[in-house]
């Protein structure tokens, strides 16, 4: 990815400890890159490159918790 097409408080797949993780951008570091949490072990990341961020995650999706009830009511077990 480009830097200049980062931004903060999105969300990420990153590549950590040789492993791809989604991880929120949540500030830039003032020694260059950026720091953010990684949403699996709640852990703080540091991305020191734009070149270790893969893509944006793709966002879920939100469903209402009538929605959900709904749902769960069709399922024929």
């Amino acid at each position: 990815m480009k830097k200049n097409g980062i931004k903060v408080g999105s969300t990420y797949i990153v590549k950590v400890s040789g492993t791809l993780a989604k991880v929120r951008l949540t500030r830039e570091h003032a020694r260059g890159g950026w720091c953010g949490i990684n949403l699996a072990t709640g852990r703080e990341v540091r991305i020191r490159t734009a070149a270790r961020l893969r893509s944006e995650a793709p966002s879920t999706q939100q469903i209402s918790p009538d929605e959900a009830r709904r749902l769960v009511d069709e399922i024929e077990f």
